[in-house]
């Protein structure tokens, strides 16, 4: 996995083919949340291998949701209907076969016609080295959207940034943080906060905890979902007596992924579901645990979702851009 990604970060600065245009004021990006515009030559390309390949990848349900909900919404367009209106999308992802070509070519590019936007291109002469190319990269290519995604989400939620909650939490844990309008502080201890956003219709967390770095072990699953169960037990009540936060281990058991592109060279991210014990509230959550590069302490920021009868992606995924604004 490793080698694709590197390759592909490394050729970012790559320009699509015919895709050179006079420099000019750009133009903010449209599209929905989590949505990728596909584009192919003809719709047998979408009916094909390379769509299958597509729909298999990024239209698989995202893990940790209580209900099926994809990666990404997948939008269809053929390339002689790409208009100007359809080339502002943040993400798009172009489908070309040349037979010319001897081997599939990738190439990507940020900010072409609109910003922030994120376009993959990959060229192959034909179906299967087009699908081999989209397989051996398609983990990176989850990156950059993610990427994208992010940003948008951030430079939405810079302008509201909420100064009395960023700068308890910078003075706590020695880094910032965007926070924007409607989170407020709803519990802080030593070396543990709560903050919370609730609306009619949905409510957002987010948890911050550090403790004392040991060693690697620190990073495993049993110990940051055994620290993770104590502190919310303590810190997080339910609406009833008795009732308080926990993981949720039998339904939607947590997982955990080692990833290098959080902000440190090294993070464990976890996805899962919580629920409260004695009580029937639930819903995802993702969290990312990291080394504070100064203070040396094992920090772990959290943001969880509860939206009942409610799609719940996108609300995490809000989360997670903020969790990502983390720096030092």
């Amino acid at each position: 996995m490793k080698t694709p990604i590197f390759l592909l970060i490394s050729i970012l600065a790559l320009s699509l083919a015919g895709c050179n245009e006079p420099e000019q004021r750009i133009a903010r990006s449209v599209g929905a949340t989590s949505e990728i515009l596909v584009v192919t030559q003809s719709e047998k390309q979408w009916e094909g291998e390379p769509g299958e390949a597509i729909r298999a990848y990024f239209g698989q349900d995202q893990y940790g949701l209580p209900q099926p909900e994809q990666l990404f919404k997948l939008a269809i367009i053929q390339v002689d209907k790409l208009s100007d209106m359809f080339k502002k999308h943040r993400n798009l992802l172009v489908v070309e076969i040349n037979q010319k070509l001897s081997k599939a070519e990738v190439e990507t590019r940020s900010d072409l016609w609109s910003k922030p936007q994120r376009v993959i291109k990959i060229t192959a002469p034909d179906y299967a080295s087009w699908v081999k190319a989209f397989e051996e990269n398609k983990e990176g290519f989850k990156i950059l959207f993610e990427r994208s995604e992010r940003e948008r989400l951030i430079n939405i939620y810079r302008p509201t940034a909420k100064i009395d909650v960023m700068d308890p939490v910078q003075k706590a844990f020695q880094f910032k943080m965007l926070i924007p309008e409607g989170f407020y502080i709803a519990k802080q201890s030593a070396d543990f906060m709560w903050l919370r956003k609730e609306t009619n219709d949905f409510g957002q967390g987010i948890i911050l905890y550090q403790r004392n770095y040991r060693d690697t072990l620190d990073f495993s699953l049993s110990r940051l979902i055994k620290v993770r169960d104590s502190l919310v037990m303590k810190h997080i009540p339910g609406p009833t007596e008795g009732s308080f936060m926990s993981t949720d281990k039998e339904f939607v058991p947590p997982v955990q992924f080692n990833t290098d592109h959080f902000v440190t060279d090294f993070g464990v991210e976890v996805r899962g579901m919580w629920n409260v014990t004695g009580d029937f509230m639930a819903g995802p959550f993702v969290s990312y645990s990291f080394v504070h590069p100064t203070t040396n302490k094992l920090v772990t920021a959290e943001g969880y979702v509860y939206a009942p009868n409610k799609d719940k992606r996108d609300h995490l995924r809000q989360l997670e851009a903020l969790l990502y604004s983390i720096s030092f």
